[in-house]
């Protein structure tokens, strides 16, 4: 008798459970309600020699939500939750964007996304996170310090096929089963920006608020069929909740998002 009324309550309490995760993702889904369309930049050669159109997308990664954008003047709700942004092609913040963190791409296209990572980072919870996944040649191009002022590379490019896991600021990880016939799974590391200087711009160093100069990361990767999937950083990057994996991390809007691919 008890086993039954003990199974009955967790079918409850987990019951209870899905409908608030569900809640919760329906909410968090509002932060970022708008789709970004990927940017025509002409073709792009294949190992293989096919060629394939391209499209290209340029984000930035947030200490904070201070930037405003998709979030509003202020940072919106959660204004020092990290997150990720439309950013400009030099890394240039883009204050009246009203989305970011939901885009589409057309199908066997090649997307070539430029990441400037303007957040300090500590150690994955795990190292597979650390290595460049599901882009072209299983690389991505990295620049240690790019000088958004002078809109040029601080340092010199090369090219990675992971970062050392206690030097991670945050990942870039597309995922999940979509409704198409192909499936995409590419996850990149993304380099920490010099801790005290993240902090030094926080706290009025720079006129921004953010580091002058943050990492560059740029992958490419090919789409296949038409289907719909979701993006988010493994990071642990949620303060304040149990192992880091709740508030921005798990938030639509700020460390993750849609990507959807369609003609």
């Amino acid at each position: 008798m008890e086993r039954k009324v003990f199974g009955a309550l967790g079918t409850v309490i987990i019951g209870i459970a899905v409908i608030a995760g569900i809640g919760t993702y329906v909410a968090a889904a509002k932060n970022d309600p708008g789709i970004t369309q990927a940017t025509p930049a002409g073709s792009f050669t294949a190992e293989d020699g096919k060629s394939y159109p391209q499209v290209k997308l340029n984000l930035n990664v947030y200490p904070n939500s201070g930037f405003g954008g998709h979030h509003g003047a202020g940072g919106g709700a959660h204004p020092d939750w990290v997150s990720y942004a439309l950013g400009g092609p030099n890394g240039e913040i883009l204050a009246d964007a009203k989305s970011g963190t939901n885009f589409q791409v057309p199908p066997h296209t090649a997307v070539t996304i430029t990441v400037y990572q303007y957040d300090s980072g500590e150690t994955l919870n795990n190292d597979f996170f650390a290595y460049v996944r599901g882009t072209v040649g299983g690389t991505a191009k990295f620049v240690k310090s790019y000088d958004t002022k002078a809109k040029a590379n601080a340092s010199p490019e090369t090219v990675i096929t992971n970062i050392p896991a206690d030097m991670v600021g945050h990942t870039f990880t597309l995922h999940g089963m979509s409704d198409g016939k192909d499936q995409l799974f590419v996850s990149v590391p993304l380099m920490m920006s010099i801790d005290e200087e993240v902090g030094a711009a926080e706290e009025g160093a720079t006129e921004s608020g953010y580091v002058q100069n943050p990492t560059k990361t740029t992958f490419t990767f090919i789409t296949g069929d038409e289907g719909e999937y979701v993006w988010n950083c493994e990071f642990p990057c949620g303060d304040g909740t149990i192992a880091r994996f709740g508030n921005a991390m798990s938030a639509m809007g700020y460390m993750s998002g849609h990507f959807i691919v369609k003609a």
